[in-house]
């Protein structure tokens, strides 16, 4: 199937190219304004990454440019260092240097630019997506993967496009996290000869941490995790993207 929707993009490109029109203009990141950062607690994370790609079809070279934003929750890392100082601080270990943030939510833009500002057909997006999802499970050994709802999302734009959860699980490698719930959202569309593509990826339960017996006897610590709250912040940054 996913050769099929890919053969149908590229003959869709290869009309054009026919036609002549060979430029590509260039990816205009997917940002998020920054009030609605402020609001929320969220940062952009990292610099933008632009990059852009050849391709051949039909033995002529094609450009795809794409930019890439990746933001990140500091109101989540501020909380969860803030249980974790009653029970570090006696030992004398620093929370900002327990290396917990790496597990906070982030949101992830992309903006794909084609030849002649053709956008990716629904079918196409379909396919990328599984492949996103299929590597966000891969790269983060994540068990169990599924989509277990969808959600109608209204943009700042007025147009209406879906959201689509998926849930699974991360498994205890004996040290650092002993149980970690992850909840992957994302959603495409097309607009002003682009196609953004964006995904959020926030703790759906509370983080269960692997302690030595001295400091907990059970050899666990859970820090409480507003699960619902993320998940309501990836739905308000989906609404104003821009």
């Amino acid at each position: 199937m996913k050769k099929v929707t890919y053969l149908m993009l590229f003959c869709l490109i290869a009309v054009v190219l026919m036609a002549g029109c060979l430029e590509t203009k260039e990816a205009v990141p997917a940002t998020v304004n920054q009030a609605t950062l402020d609001d929320l607690g969220w940062a952009q994370s990292g610099e933008i990454v632009k990059e852009s790609m050849t391709q051949d079809v039909g033995g002529m070279e094609i450009v795809i440019n794409t930019a890439m934003v990746t933001y990140r929750d500091e109101r989540l890392i501020s909380e969860m260092v803030s249980q974790l100082k009653g029970l570090l601080g006696a030992y004398g270990i620093s929370p900002e240097q327990s290396g917990d943030d790496q597990f906070t939510s982030q949101f992830i833009t992309m903006r794909v630019a084609l030849p002649a500002g053709i956008s990716i057909p629904e079918s196409v997006l379909t396919g990328i997506i599984d492949g996103q999802i299929q590597s966000m499970a891969q790269e983060s050994d994540i068990q169990g993967f599924q989509e277990v709802s969808e959600e109608t999302i209204t943009l700042s734009s007025g147009s209406t496009v879906t959201a689509k959860s998926y849930e699974g699980n991360i498994e205890s490698d004996g040290e650092g996290i002993v149980s970690l719930k992850v909840r992957g959202i994302l959603a495409t569309w097309n607009g002003d000869g682009a196609t953004t593509i964006v995904i959020g990826i926030i703790p759906a339960d509370d983080l269960v941490l692997s302690v030595t017996p001295e400091m907990r006897s059970s050899g666990t610590f859970t820090i409480d995790i507003d699960v619902e709250q993320e998940y309501q912040d990836i739905l308000t940054l989906i609404q104003n993207v821009e």
